[in-house]
This record gives C-alpha cells, structure tokens and sequence, in this order.
C-alpha cells in the first residue's frame, strides 16, 4: 500500500516560499509583508510566520523584530561554505558511483542534458537549474544515498541563488552542458582521475563568475568586509 503523505499548511507555505525565493522572484532584499502574503495564499497569519521563521534558519530571509522581514541578501561566506559542502560530499559519493553506477543512471543523465539542451534554447534557466541538479541527483541515487543529496539542496540556497544568477553570463549553459557530457563519459568508461578533475574544474567554475555577478547585481549581495574566500568586495552603494 502506497504510503500517504499529509503535507501541513505551513509546510506548504514553506515550499512555496522557498521556491519563490531560489527562483529569484523574489529578490535578494525584496520585503515580504507578513499581511500581504496571508492574504494573498488566502490562509492565516501563523502558517506563513511559521514558514518564515524556517525560511530564516536556511539563511534564506532575515527577520527584523519589530521592523518587518526580508528576502536576505546573497551572503559570498555562506556561497563558499555551501560550494565546499557539495564538492567535498559530490567527490566521495563520485569515488563509490563509478563502481556502483548503472545503466539506468547513465540514461538519466543523458537526459537531463537533452532537457538542458532544450532550456538553453528557450533560456528557461529554472527548467536548466532544475536538471542540472536531475543530473547530479543520480550520483547519490547510484549508491544509495538519497538523503545526503537532500542535505546539499536543504543547505544550499545561497549557492543555488548565484548558480542561477550566472546563467546570464555568456557561454555559461554551453558550457555546463560540455562539461556534463565529458563527465558523463568519463562515467561511463570508469576513468575516475578524469571524472574527479572534470567534477573539480566543474564545481570550482562559480569562484571565476562569482566577480562578474557581484558587479551586476550589485544590490544582490550582502557587504563583506572580512571574508577574503572569494577574494571579492561589494562595492558600497
């Protein structure tokens, strides 16, 4: 018997949210109106302050007592530490699925780059983002290991935000799909030395992009006055 799962309204709300806020429909900054959003989901104001409040704890809104809440601000320390999250967890899991892969798991991946091939035409860069993660999902469903790969998207809404934002730079979804097709490859004929360097070059790409974006999108990014990871500054506006 197939297993009912009871989604609460605050969950709900929750998910809504937080899609709305990785998509960048709601911007970095953009206030959100506790009345506003009631209304406008059509439930009471508890089930959103809930949502909120786990919003905030995924570093994904700030909440101002007494002043309102808002879409928080790109944070480039909080993009670092997610990217060093994924690439050290993507690694191991890469060194147990060059074994353990399946045919299965190839197709897939095969798959969502058609999928991305086609998003890239339409510069449907949800669509895009959406398989590029269908794709790096199978690593993880290869070997068994699902609920790792939840933790990296549970953990990872400040670098899915600038992963989204650097599609806009030019060449970047070409790019993604050449580099998914030699991984895919190099998959395939199990040269794990090859796969490791393409995954370093591949998850390490967003450092080179990360300067273009702030310079964009300036008022995107939270002002960082001691964090030298990145080695960048937002201007002051």
């Amino acid at each position: 018997m197939a297993t009912i799962v009871r989604v609460t309204a605050s969950e709900e709300i929750y998910q809504t949210l937080r899609s709305e806020i990785l998509s960048l429909r709601f911007k970095p900054g953009e206030e959100l109106n506790l009345q506003l959003l009631s209304t406008q989901l059509q439930v009471s104001r508890s089930p959103v302050r809930d949502a909120l409040m786990r919003l905030a704890s995924d570093n994904l809104v700030d909440i101002f007592p007494q002043k309102g809440t808002r879409v928080s601000l790109i944070n480039l320390k909080q993009v670092e530490e997610e990217r060093f999250l994924r690439k050290s967890l993507e690694e191991s899991a890469v060194k147990k699925f060059i074994y353990q892969g399946r045919e299965e798991h190839f197709a897939n991946m095969d798959r969502a780059i058609d999928n991305q091939i086609l998003a890239m035409q339409h510069n449907d860069f949800i669509t895009f983002l959406d398989e590029d993660d269908h794709f790096h999902s199978n690593i993880f469903n290869g070997i068994g290991m699902q609920r790792i790969w939840s933790i990296i998207k549970a953990q990872g809404g400040n670098h899915h935000r600038i992963r989204l934002l650097s599609f806009s730079e030019k060449n970047v979804l070409s790019n993604i799909i050449d580099q998914h097709k030699n991984m895919l490859d190099a998959l395939r004929n199990k040269q794990l030395d090859v796969m490791l360097n393409l995954e370093d070059k591949h998850l390490s790409k967003l450092l080179q992009e990360t300067e273009s974006m702030v310079g964009r999108y300036p008022a995107y990014f939270k002002q960082e006055n001691s964090y030298s990871g990145l080695q960048l500054r937002v201007a002051n506006q």
